[in-house]
């Protein structure tokens, strides 16, 4: 099978295609910077139009790197500048060595847009600022927050999933005695929406604050009892081996109704690496009785994370990331979308699940 960085045209409908190109938006998310990287890998750039949204330039480097045999050196150049330590090395490494990589579930269009408009507004915007100070006032709310959030943090868990000849991972959350929340998309192939054959969630996934990295737990799970909707875009799933009680039940019976500025924060495995906490410029931008729009960063790997309000009350199961983009003059920024408690409760009811 011919590699992502060796076909042509520019394979946008594999799925690890399209990670390529969201991995690349990622790193890179104004134009300017994604221009120089294209024509660090030998790239002419005159041809581009830089006038368009970071994601569409990226999707036309792509296209112009397929065509001229220079996707590979446009990807040996990106992994150069890479830290050691960067989240996406792996990914990258992994195609560049021509060999499996593990994939996000994240679901996504064929030309990688998100499956919401992720387009972002004017008061959107306005949130983004550059000052990341905040009034002395509001710290001790945010401490307080926080350590909330540390308590929580165990209950969240890395899905290693395979589905049929893929390997995908996600993100998910105790949410009973043996039972775990993700979203549909994390326990089904993103190809064809076949159900998973095999899942591990791995416990404990994180460092432990002082440089070094905590032991893991891993425990299988039940593939022929996952319970799920396409539609909401979730799924649960029992668990084979027992779960500590370090790993906190996060109850759906007290989640809060989320409201337009107040803060979300995403304990998440973005990328796939280990545990992290999304907390600066997390606003809530959005909400409807369905769904709920968020400035927290997020990653591919996020799918399936739990989405916390100030005092650690669920509000939302992070489902789909959007698209960075520049506006107003702004350093490019992207919005994110969760699917509210309050549905899947209801849905999980009308199937019989019954959870704390």
């Amino acid at each position: 099978m011919v590699s992502v960085l060796d076909a042509f045209p520019y394979p946008f409908h594999d799925p690890a295609g399209q990670q390529l190109h969201r991995t690349l938006m990622s790193l890179y998310p104004a134009v300017k910077s994604a221009v120089l990287m294209a024509e660090r890998a030998g790239l002419d750039t005159g041809f581009l139009d830089e006038q368009q949204a970071v994601a569409f330039v990226w999707k036309n480097i792509l296209q112009m790197t397929a065509t001229q045999g220079l996707t590979r050196p446009l990807v040996t150049d990106v992994l150069g500048t890479l830290s050691p330590t960067s989240p996406a090395r792996p990914f990258l490494a992994g195609l560049l060595a021509d060999r499996p990589t593990p994939i996000s579930s994240e679901r996504v269009g064929s030309n990688g847009e998100p499956p919401f408009d992720d387009s972002v507004t004017e008061p959107e915007a306005l949130l983004y600022q550059d000052d990341l100070t905040m009034p002395i006032g509001r710290v001790p709310a945010l401490i307080e927050s926080l350590r909330t959030l540390v308590e929580l943090a165990p209950s969240v868990c890395l899905l290693n999933v395979t589905a049929g000849n893929v390997e995908q991972y996600g993100t998910g959350f105790r949410i009973g005695p043996d039972l775990l929340l993700t979203n549909w998309h994390v326990l089904h192939r993103r190809n064809d929406g076949a159900r998973a054959t095999v899942v591990t969630a791995e416990f404990g996934f994180e460092d432990d604050g002082v440089g070094g990295v905590c032991a893991t737990t891993a425990v299988k799970c039940d593939v022929n009892g996952i319970e799920s909707d396409q539609g909401d875009d979730w799924a649960v799933i029992r668990t084979t081996g027992t779960l500590a009680d370090r790993w906190p039940v996060v109850p759906l019976s007290s989640a809060a109704t989320p409201r337009c500025g107040e803060p979300a924060f995403v304990v998440q495995h973005p990328r796939g690496q280990r545990k992290r906490l999304g907390f600066v410029r997390n606003q809530v931008t959005y909400c409807d009785d369905r769904l709920v729009h968020y400035l927290t960063d997020t990653q591919v790997g996020s799918s399936g994370a739990p989405v916390f309000d100030a005092s650690g009350r669920l509000i939302a199961l992070h489902h789909a990331g959007g698209r960075p983009q520049e506006v107003l003059g702004k350093p490019p920024m992207r919005k994110n979308e969760g699917v509210r408690i309050s549905c899947i409760t209801d849905g999980l009811a009308r199937r019989g699940v019954a959870v704390p």
